[in-house]
């Protein structure tokens, strides 16, 4: 069980059940990709009901049920940890969520790569390093990516459900006309979800922001959750006939009686 801030209390799932939901969760997904393997196979190579040639792009059909099976258990994984496990503990609920999406991800390369070789060893030798710098250039940002989320939920600089601000060289925003009322560069907002490759930030202005793990990493987070004073700074334009003396006397005053201490 586990308090709520209105002082209910709710009953917490345990890891070990969200885990078996997972898994029960693959099986009809895993299956259904087996028998659309079993019927290709047999269709081709020993019934013969499709033409033979169709028997030589056989890793392709593999890399299309891998990228098919690897997204659908994805997704309900996903679907699962957010709706059995979010509710009560959001950070776990992340890092359960990255890890098991970094699995299946990997899981789906190494599939992917075996299969190729496989289909044609001396092809897959000759061209390994090409490929491999290929991937590499191509995919250096990716895992960059995924890396810092993982770097991210070890270091916890945040947490789901956590209120911050992120500054960073990489968005650049408008300064203000006067250098004196020059504010941070940063974006401001709630964190919803930190993912496989980006983390979900709802923004004080309402729109949804996906951000780059990497970005995050390198950023400075300023943490507004746990903030108990702030500073505020307010440009106001006053006519020139106004005694500024008076105006500050009465806004301290309009200040104070609002509960506003050490004005």
């Amino acid at each position: 069980m586990r308090e709520t801030s209105n002082g209910q209390t709710k009953q917490v799932v345990p890891l070990s059940t969200v885990i078996s939901s997972i898994v029960r969760s693959w099986v009809p997904i895993i299956i259904a990709g087996i028998v659309v393997y079993i019927v290709y196979y047999l269709t081709v190579h020993v019934y013969n009901i499709l033409p033979h040639y169709l028997g030589n792009y056989e890793y392709l059909v593999k890399l299309a049920l891998a990228l098919v099976i690897g997204s659908l258990l994805i997704y309900v994984t996903s679907r699962d940890i957010n709706k059995a496990l979010y509710p009560y503990d959001p950070h776990t609920a992340t890092a359960l969520k990255f890890i098991f999406q970094f699995l299946i991800a990997l899981a789906m390369m190494i599939f992917i790569v075996a299969s190729v070789v496989q289909y044609s060893p001396a092809a897959a030798a000759l061209s390994g390093t090409v490929i491999g710098l290929i991937l590499g250039l191509a995919f250096q940002q990716t895992l960059n990516d995924v890396i810092s989320g993982l770097v991210l939920l070890i270091s916890k600089p945040f947490k789901p459900g956590e209120r911050i601000t992120f500054l960073t060289w990489r968005y650049g925003l408008l300064r203000a006309m006067y250098p004196t009322e020059g504010t941070p560069n940063g974006f401001t907002g709630t964190v919803i979800d930190v993912g496989l490759m980006y983390t979900t930030i709802l923004l004080d202005t309402g729109e949804v922001a996906k951000v780059p793990n990497a970005v995050l990493k390198d950023s400075m987070v300023i943490s507004r959750t746990n903030t108990v004073r702030r500073m505020v700074r307010v440009r106001l334009d006053l006519p020139t006939k106004v005694p500024i003396d008076d105006f500050e006397n009465t806004l301290r005053e309009l200040l104070i009686s609002d509960g506003i201490k050490d004005v």
